[in-house]
């Protein structure tokens, strides 16, 4: 007669060789605690990136269509499609808000709808589409919209902002109008504004993508305005990593000098320059975002441009613009990568009337 040996049930077996036994030696229960910390660890990171994924595509959907509201007014598919911007116009609503606010321009009065704190459309041109296209805000601080989005819910990617500091309305703005975005992975936001800066060995950016898109056009809910691009930097946000530039302060500009030592020390830190000339009194647009490419340092790439002046050519010979061979960067910066900075180099005509 065959000798039969009872087996363990399959699933029985599978959980002791994966979860501490008793009777397991020590090394063995090493082994299996390490394999479930790991594993707990790569499922946690799995339910993380499916949910940033999912929720990137919801925020890159919601940007369609709130661009399309702008470029193109209220359609019935925008009304009925699957969104959370809470669109919730009829044509005959759209009459009511254009006989409400005659001073603003027709693309505005939907958003102002979704969103009262609108005041401002951003967009730089591209080949195929563009580079920056987005709805501004401009809340009662520099916090909520960091993570909510235009119909205020609690969005990863928030909402490109302007400075609360510095109202946009009818009868006033700041000299300089600084706006923030996020510097998204796939490109949303202000994700291609590092763009203008090669700072990734290999690339075709920096001076190359200046040349496409030297230009921006940024309009308020009563006027659209052309800036051209004059310099972009890359600047340190903690003193740890040495002197920080508070380039957030200059929002208003009391004296020709203030406005001059802002300007110098942009030009000082630009990684390119281009044959756009600077001059008190011009109106400023400032682009700031995030780069997490360094060291885990907290810094940050700010483009900058200027308002095209009265009967001025708004095009740019992009054919003057050169990189910058040595900008100044921080203390930490050179403490890594070595050099120094070997002083101020660029042309003084870049700034009106301003000698060193």
């Amino acid at each position: 007669m065959a000798n039969f040996v009872e087996r363990e049930n399959i699933f029985l077996r599978i959980v002791k060789y994966l979860i501490p036994w008793k009777g397991d030696k020590p090394t063995e229960i090493l082994r299996k605690i390490i394999f479930l910390v790991s594993a707990v660890v790569l499922i946690v990171s799995l339910v993380i990136l499916v949910s940033d994924f999912s929720e990137n595509k919801e925020v890159e959907q919601n940007n369609d269509i709130i661009s399309d509201i702008y470029h193109n007014g209220v359609t019935p598919e925008l009304l009925t499609g699957n969104t959370t911007l809470n669109i919730d116009i009829t044509p005959e609503r759209q009459e009511q808000l254009k006989e409400e606010n005659p001073e603003v321009l027709d693309e505005f009065l939907p958003l102002l709808e979704i969103n009262e704190d609108v005041v401002g459309w951003l967009y730089i041109d591209g080949d195929y589409e563009p580079t920056v296209d987005n709805v501004i805000v401009q809340g009662d601080d520099n916090e909520f919209y960091l993570d909510h989005d235009l119909s205020g819910n609690s969005k990863l990617g928030g909402t490109v902002f302007a400075d609360y500091r510095a109202p946009i309305t009818a009868t006033e703005e700041p000299a300089n109008i600084i706006l923030y975005g996020h510097n998204m992975a796939n490109g949303s936001f202000f994700g291609k504004v590092p763009r203008y800066f090669n700072y990734k060995p290999g690339n075709s950016y920096g001076l190359d993508w200046y040349r496409k898109y030297p230009t921006m056009t940024f309009s308020t809910l009563y006027e659209e305005r052309t800036y051209k691009i004059f310099a972009g930097m890359l600047v340190n946000t903690e003193k740890s990593e040495g002197d920080v530039f508070y380039y957030l302060r200059g929002r208003y500009f009391d004296t020709e000098e203030k406005f001059n030592e802002y300007i110098v020390n942009i030009l000082d830190r630009s990684t390119f320059y281009t044959d756009v000339d600077v001059q008190y009194g011009d109106q400023l647009l400032t682009l700031s975002t995030c780069i997490l490419d360094y060291q885990g340092w907290d810094l940050r790439f700010v483009l900058f441009g200027r308002r095209v002046r009265e009967g001025e050519d708004p095009t740019v010979d992009v054919s003057k613009a050169y990189e910058n061979p040595d900008p100044l960067y921080f203390d930490a910066y050179y403490r890594v990568y070595g050099g120094e900075w070997g002083g101020r180099k660029w042309d003084e005509e870049l700034l009106y009337g301003y000698t060193y």
